[in-house]
């Protein structure tokens, strides 16, 4: 039996390189329904997140609210 790698370590540049190409390796590999499920959860997940971020100022500080998060 094949010894087992340790996992590569996120915070070097060495690791971060690796664990990118895993991932382009793991998603070429997805046939094409996988793949655009996957591409539509990613795009729901940003669309919440927009929305969040617009809503959120309006339900925590009204209009003071809104006019201090336009004005960062």
């Amino acid at each position: 039996m094949a010894k087992q790698r340790k996992p590569y370590n996120p915070n070097t540049a060495y690791g971060k390189r690796k664990l990118r190409e895993q991932s382009r390796e793991e998603y070429e590999n997805m046939t094409p329904d996988e793949q655009s499920a996957a591409l539509s959860d990613a795009w729901m997940l940003f669309i919440v997140v927009v929305i969040f971020r617009i809503i959120m100022p309006f339900l925590t500080g009204g209009k003071e609210g809104v006019m201090k998060w336009l004005t960062r």
